[in-house]
């Protein structure tokens, strides 16, 4: 992990009070792995103390110069992607790949993803996708190309191929579950599964269609995408775990992968499902968090085991277990 001051290129307003924020950071975007986060903090502001977890949505290639100039940052944050760009071709040989050796299409971002002037696709740039929900992410949501935050990162035991990939690969298929904002953790692992050849299904849900945020990036890694909203907005009407459970209740002998981040009743009732079908699940936790390096212990949850053994820290243990683990 790293704590640097790092530069915004962008921060894109999205739907329903989201936003994806694009700082430039070649270091640790070189460093992160699937499911990790980040700790964000809001210089020379005395009256926000601590710094603000998120997930680390995606990296991307960017200029890997770090002496970065402020007004590289604006003038990059205006400039267009580069016309016909495409994601590239690749063999997919069924082994787990660096989360940055899979297509990327620069189209989708206004990030300078073509001012590439020291590696090409070198990871460069870390997106955070988040909510505004407090003082913290409202003044975050004020950031503009050019201004700086602090930024440590990468955190967490995140998705880590060497620790679930024979069991992506014995799956019939992913299934990846995400409630609102959680879907941010699931896009790199997403990537790196696609880029081994997997079969992937995407099960998101929201309270409106304005909370479906994020979905389109699955489209070139997930064969299916299921969508579910609480008022009916889009897809189906009511919770994402119903669509979830009538496609394990339909697919009963196959065997599946499920891997989930989101609200804890929206855990729970996936985890639930998971049991009673018989397939294994991993989790991406979210709590409160103070330090995000394991010290103030505010972030940990029950485990099954026994003495201190009972807890473990969310930001140094997890973010990621395995369902069977928590209670």
């Amino acid at each position: 992990m790293y704590d640097d001051t790092v530069a915004v290129l962008e921060n894109r307003p999205l739907t329903g009070g989201h936003f994806l924020l694009s700082l430039h950071s070649p270091r640790q975007a070189k460093a992160t792995r699937p499911g990790q986060f980040a700790m964000v903090r809001l210089l020379g502001r005395s009256d926000v103390l601590l710094r603000r977890p998120m997930s680390i949505f995606d990296v991307r290639p960017g200029i890997a110069d770090c002496r970065l100039t402020i007004d590289d940052c604006k003038t990059a944050a205006t400039e267009p992607s580069a016309p016909g760009s495409s994601p590239a071709k690749r063999e997919l040989t069924g082994e787990p790949r660096d989360v940055f050796q899979s297509p990327i299409d620069n189209r989708q971002s206004a990030i300078p993803g073509n001012r590439q002037s020291a590696i090409p696709e070198a990871p460069a740039i870390i997106q955070l996708l988040y909510k505004v929900v407090g003082r913290g992410t409202r003044l975050m949501a004020e950031l503009g190309p050019g201004d700086q935050v602090g930024l440590l990162a990468p955190l967490g035991h995140g998705f880590f191929a060497e620790e679930y990939f024979d069991r992506a690969r014995a799956a019939d298929e992913v299934l990846h579950v995400a409630g609102g904002i959680g879907i941010a953790a699931l896009l790199l692992a997403a990537r790196q599964l696609a880029a081994a050849g997997l079969r992937q299904r995407l099960f998101f849900g929201g309270r409106t269609r304005d909370d479906l945020v994020g979905v389109d990036e699955f489209a070139p890694y997930a064969h299916e995408i299921a969508v579910a909203t609480e008022d009916g907005s889009r897809g189906h009407r009511g919770y994402v775990t119903r669509p979830l459970e009538e496609y394990l209740a339909g697919n009963r002998r196959k065997k599946f992968l499920m891997m989930a981040c989101g609200p804890w009743a929206m855990l729970e009732a996936t985890v639930e499902r998971a049991k009673r079908y018989g397939h294994a699940c991993l989790v991406s936790m979210e709590n409160r968090m103070g330090c995000g390096l394991g010290v103030c212990l505010g972030c940990s949850i029950r485990v099954h085991g026994t003495g201190h053994g009972t807890y473990e820290r969310v930001c140094t243990e997890g973010p990621v277990f395995w369902a069977e683990k928590v209670i």
